[in-house]
């Protein structure tokens, strides 16, 4: 007999320490040996499953702890957080809810057992796996079928929780997660706190942060009492959309955007005699799912706002959506709507970056300095998963009442560079006569690559010469500024000479040879505010545009 498999008391999630040792732990030990070698990390081998995991814990710290988040307690349980002990006590009250087998309801499935349901290989559950049409019709050649054949429970369970979170379209009545296929989810990982930073030149970015910070740093408060089975749909019958019935906050608890269940899925676990290992862990469990059942038409969300995911409308008139990933990394460029809103309130930011930022404003200087913001979820065509996307930035964030002279200096930068990467596009346009994609979106890619460290280096510059208060936050703004316009001068301009060199040039028609010339030539002058395109350029800076200085002729 196997015995049924508790999320909560099971040691079933791998993780990395501070001393980069490998462990298996259950929830409430996240909190375990804090501050002697803490856990910083999942460490499944999959990023969509690390962060599928941070995910889980914060929305289980939101469900039985979000009390405790309010200003008075948060900022004590930050510092020095409540033992395994004391966690276990909290999650008790919902240990039913996660029970991934067995008898009753089971975590992230459908009540009913779903005899009648499609059998399909367990492979489905990963998000990038090849559809069950395109393995039938032999159409799986870069991602092929097979490969991950055995899972154990513990994979299975976070396989099955990674899909349901970010579940992509899956064919007719197959529905999407909370958010849509492919959600971007964004978190502020803090810096260390004073005195723990090792002696490095660079501290906030050596010393290992403890990962319970930065989920407890994402736990919104939670006045009211917690009711399971508003908040986990596997307690009851699955709202089922056969009929086009959406299911909203107003449903629900809001607290189920952390606990959206839209497949229906049944998982079938079978003994493991031969002592398989799992194929994703290698790991050996007593039980082993190689087959679920599923049907369609599950939960279909509409109108929730998930806490960890930034979101934006077209039009004011229009509801809010989530933001979802796209290709290439998460970079500077995407400040306003991921770190602050946008203007005329079209983009939000994360309501748990939002909060982290305002929580970090009144803590130690090290902490908020070491601040990075993360950003990870696939990027989606439509069922087809084209690759995750992972990447961090540092913010350099000041204290909360220095944040918006800070913002407003830094959505200039921003905007310095958006501007400096159209006018180099523009003048290797006009050199090449190339119209789109090819030299043009290498210009663009170079761009923002080349620029990154320069402006983390720019944002701790500013964020020091506002903490110091010597100078006037429009003075510091200002000189920031300037020292940016160099910063895009030398890139645009040794970026243009990679991309279009002006040696070789005997092989090029006179034509071409002038047009190169003079798209170099062009757009230095920009760069240095003259012309159109250039004042295009100070403006976004808020510099003073070049002033033509007129010489009066003398009369003959």
């Amino acid at each position: 007999m196997i015995l049924p498999f508790s999320l909560l008391a099971e040691a079933w999630i791998p993780v990395l320490r501070a001393d980069g040792a490998q462990d298996l732990i259950r929830p409430a030990a996240i909190t375990a040996d804090l501050t002697t070698n803490p856990v910083v990390a999942p460490a499944w081998g999959r990023a969509d499953f690390d962060a599928a995991t941070c995910e889980f814990l914060i929305g289980l710290l939101a469900t039985t702890c979000g009390h405790r988040a309010d200003e008075d307690e948060w900022e004590a349980w930050f510092r020095s957080p409540p033992p395994p002990e004391r966690l276990d006590e909290a999650f008790a009250s919902v240990a039913p809810a996660f029970v991934l087998d067995g008898d009753g309801p089971r975590f992230g499935q459908d009540l009913d057992p779903l005899d009648e349901g499609e059998a399909r290989a367990v492979m489905q559950l990963l998000i990038e796996a090849p559809g069950a049409n395109t393995v039938k019709r032999n159409l799986d050649h870069f991602v092929r079928r097979g490969g991950v054949e055995t899972l154990s429970r513990a994979g299975a369970a976070m396989a099955l929780f990674t899909l349901q979170t970010y579940a992509p379209s899956g064919g007719a009545g197959h529905r999407v997660s909370v958010r849509g296929g492919g959600p971007l989810t964004t978190l502020l990982v803090p810096g260390p706190l004073r005195g723990e930073a090792r002696d490095d030149p660079m501290p906030h970015r050596r010393t290992p942060i403890p990962l319970w910070r930065t989920l407890w740093l994402a736990v919104p408060h939670r006045r009211e009492a917690v009711a399971p089975e508003r908040v986990f749909p596997w307690l009851g019958p699955t709202r089922v959309s056969d009929k086009g019935r959406p299911t909203t906050p107003e449903d629900t608890d809001p607290l189920q955007a952390f606990w959206g269940m839209p497949r229906r899925i049944r998982l079938v676990v079978e003994p493991n005699p031969e002592a398989r290992p799992c194929d994703l862990t290698g790991r050996i469990d007593a039980g082993v799912v190689r087959v679920y059942r599923t049907r369609p038409h599950g939960t279909s969300y509409a109108a929730f706002r998930h806490p960890l995911s930034p979101h934006y409308r077209a039009k004011p008139t229009e509801p809010f959506l989530p933001l979802h990933g796209q290709p290439g990394r998460v970079g500077y460029r995407h400040w306003v709507g991921l770190v602050a809103d946008g203007d005329g309130d079209n983009r939000l930011a994360a309501e748990a970056v939002t909060l982290a930022r305002r929580r970090l404003g009144d803590l130690d200087a090290s902490a908020r300095l070491g601040t990075r913001l993360r950003a990870a979820g696939y990027d989606m065509d439509n069922m087809k998963a084209r690759e995750f996307i992972e990447s961090e930035m540092p913010l350099h964030l000041v204290p909360g009442e220095l944040f918006a002279p800070y913002d407003r200096a830094v959505r200039r930068l921003v905007a310095g560079a958006r501007e400096a990467d159209g006018l180099l596009r523009f003048f290797v346009r006009q050199a090449t006569s190339v119209e789109k994609g090819g030299v043009l979106d290498l210009a663009r890619a170079r761009f923002w690559e080349r620029t990154e460290t320069a402006f983390g280096q720019a944002l701790e510059d500013l964020s020091k010469n506002l903490r110091t208060g010597d100078a006037a936050p429009n003075l510091v703004s200002l000189g920031a500024a300037r020292a940016w316009l160099a910063v895009l001068q030398r890139t645009t301009a040794a970026l243009f000479d990679d991309l279009i060199p002006l040696d070789g040039l005997d092989a090029l028609g006179e034509r071409a040879i002038r047009a190169r010339v003079k798209a170099r030539a062009d757009l230095g002058t920009a760069m240095h505010g003259w012309g159109k395109l250039g004042q295009g350029l100070f403006k976004a800076l808020d510099l003073a545009v070049p002033e033509v200085v007129k010489t009066r002729r003398k009369a003959a």
